[in-house]
């Protein structure tokens, strides 16, 4: 029994080596990859709430889905046209209508933020100019024009 500290220290040694080994972080299949795929999760329920990946155009785009898989926010750029690469942020009421957008817009990238109503109309818009970068603050009245609150 004059062994037993030493026995018992060298288990522990080897039981706490071994768990290291099996239980150390390695780097994901998606970090080791040269490309990146879509990728879906899903809560307890089987149910996709969210989905991050690359859009048709190249860029990565990331949406979140209610329990229902309506979307409730998207990230990410414009795939095409003049906004091509131009990022973006919506937000998505209960009925799936975007109802707040965030994105970068123009040539030189100028921030623009637009509120809409439940038809879908810009009924608030502000931001830098495209061209000056000067602040502007756009709305609309009743009767559904554009007003610019600024001038």
């Amino acid at each position: 029994m004059q062994y037993k500290f030493p026995v018992l220290m060298f288990c522990a040694f080897l039981g706490g080596m071994s768990g290291s080994i099996l239980m150390t972080a390695t780097p994901s299949l998606a970090a080791k990859a040269q490309s990146l795929f879509t990728t879906n999760f899903f809560n307890d329920n089987k149910e996709r709430i969210a989905v991050i990946g690359a859009h048709p155009g190249g860029e990565g785009t990331l949406f979140l889905f209610d329990g229902k898989g309506k979307t409730e926010i998207m990230m990410g750029a414009y795939p095409s046209g003049a906004e091509k690469g131009q990022s973006m942020i919506g937000m998505h009421d209960r009925n799936n209508h975007m109802r707040f957008l965030l994105r970068m817009y123009g040539a030189k990238d100028s921030p623009t933020m637009i509120m809409k109503d439940s038809a879908g109309r810009d009924r608030i818009v502000f931001g830098l100019d495209a061209n000056s970068e000067k602040p502007y603050f756009m709305y609309s009245d009743d009767s559904g024009r554009m007003r610019n609150l600024l001038q």
